[in-house]
């Protein structure tokens, strides 16, 4: 599957991690953003195939996903990446309340246990269904590679409408993945038109075992 087969955004939730009284001095927060467990849309983020590159160059974290509004304050602070224990892990540094009031304001909301969510952006580069040989899930879509675009604090995880732009992007990517190996199969897989992507996916695994 090339990059140009894919290159959609999806969004994840991400969670905070407990704070050491070090972090809390430095007005740091953990995030885990992901790991490499089933999610519940059915996916995996494999963790080295995390591109954090372009991230890196401008490494801000955000409130609510503002990162294009005319006020300088929804840029809450800075981060640091990391991969620990299988996790990729989200460390943001909280501006101090003197540059910005409502940083301040998160960053003990964050303390005080009444903000503790994250969302994440990512660009999905290539995936693949499970190979039952490799000792993965056949109905688990793996995404090889990711481009991290960004992540924000935010008050709740994804709402319905964000879920549900979710669920379709995924679908299409489902969708290519199906059409793709049905290519470069044909001469052992027969996709018919009226078959559905569910139905195809189950003639592609048999095919693979």
């Amino acid at each position: 599957m090339n990059k140009q087969d894919i290159n959609k955004v999806v969004v994840r939730d991400a969670f905070v991690r407990e704070t050491t009284a070090e972090m809390i001095e430095n007005r740091q927060v953990d995030f885990v953003i992901s790991s490499e467990a089933i999610d519940s849309y059915g996916t995996v983020f494999k963790m080295d195939g995390w591109d954090l590159k372009r991230y890196l160059q401008n490494p801000v974290v955000c409130y609510q996903h503002r990162s294009s509004t005319d006020n300088p304050d929804d840029l809450i602070g800075v981060s640091t990446l990391r991969i620990e224990d299988g996790k990729l892990i989200g460390r943001v540094t909280f501006e101090e309340a003197d540059v910005n009031p409502k940083a301040d304001k998160i960053f003990r909301k964050v303390q005080n246990g009444t903000l503790k969510m994250a969302s994440v952006g990512a660009r999905i580069l290539d995936a693949h269904y499970g190979d039952e040989k490799a000792g993965e899930n056949a109905d688990v879509l793996y995404f090889d590679r990711a481009e991290l675009v960004e992540w924000s604090v935010v008050s709740v995880g994804a709402n319905p409408e964000a879920h549900k732009r979710n669920a379709q992007t995924l679908e299409e990517i489902r969708t290519a993945l199906v059409v793709d190996v049905s290519v470069v199969e044909q001469e052992e897989i027969k996709v018919n038109e009226n078959r559905s992507v569910e139905e195809a996916q189950i003639v592609i695994n048999k095919n693979r075992i």
